[in-house]
């Protein structure tokens, strides 16, 4: 499958697999998204609509502070990033 992504999309999903100390897709990171501009946020939002980003704290219940992880799950996919 091919998914095309823009250079910002691209930053931020680098930043995320190289917070991925157990490897890429693996369901923990060090990413929580704490501390992002709006610009962040929006790219964020972008490549969780686009699948390629999840947040693997999402389906935990009962947890008294939850903390985001974001995770990448692109295995099999051809990312094209746009110019």
């Amino acid at each position: 499958m091919k998914i095309q992504i823009t250079k910002l999309e691209n930053e931020l999903l680098n930043k995320i697999i190289s917070c991925e100390v157990d490897g890429i897709g693996m369901g923990y990171s060090e990413y929580d998204g704490e501390g992002i501009s709006n610009e962040e946020k929006g790219v964020l939002s972008s490549l969780i609509q686009k699948e390629l980003v999840y947040d693997s704290h999402s389906c935990s219940r009962g947890e008294r502070s939850y903390i985001p992880m974001y995770c990448t799950s692109i295995e099999d996919i051809d990312l094209q990033v746009k110019n």
